[in-house]
């Protein structure tokens, strides 16, 4: 007699795509954080002062200031890949987007905290954050297409899409 229920391999088959699922939304988080740091660690001399403005330590301030991009980019790649179910490269833009910009609006609102919001709207200060928000943006989308381009090259092949244009 077989033992083998047919329900509990599909319970298994769930169980290990949810896994696989967590597996990778935690490998986009720390993805986004490593491409912050890199980023901030090549913006140090600018993003130094901008920690030193907020109250942050100088010493520190690279890691610091990446550190959101793990949270957001765990919450936005779950939320727009691997809950939906389907990894395309839209969506992977997406996801470098989202976070890039969930970063940025967190450093932003920190900023208006400590200085509060008129700093925000005093001088050329809008239209400078308006061009740093506009070169995260670009940075953000270009950044999450080789993480998606890695998670459609790792899927299992019952996963994969039945084209070769899915986009």
């Amino acid at each position: 007699m077989d033992s083998s229920d047919p329900s509990q391999a599909g319970t298994r088959a769930s169980r290990a795509r949810a896994r696989r699922s967590r597996r990778w939304s935690i490998f986009a988080g720390v993805y986004a954080f490593g491409c912050a740091v890199l980023t901030a660690s090549l913006l140090s001399t600018v993003l130094g002062v901008f920690a030193e403005v907020i109250g942050l330590p100088a010493a520190l301030a690279v890691p610091l200031l990446a550190t959101p991009a793990l949270a957001a980019g765990t919450a936005a790649w779950w939320a727009l890949v691997e809950r939906r179910g389907s990894v395309t490269y839209v969506r992977g833009a997406a996801f470098g987007l989202l976070t890039a910009l969930i970063t940025g609006g967190f450093w932003t609102a920190r900023f208006a905290s400590v200085w509060s919001v008129e700093m925000l709207t005093a001088g050329p200060v809008p239209l400078l954050v308006g061009v740093v928000f506009g070169a995260v943006a670009v940075a953000g989308i270009l950044v999450g297409l080789p993480f998606t381009y890695a998670r459609r090259r790792r899927r299992p092949p019952a996963d994969a899409s039945p084209t070769a244009n899915s986009l």
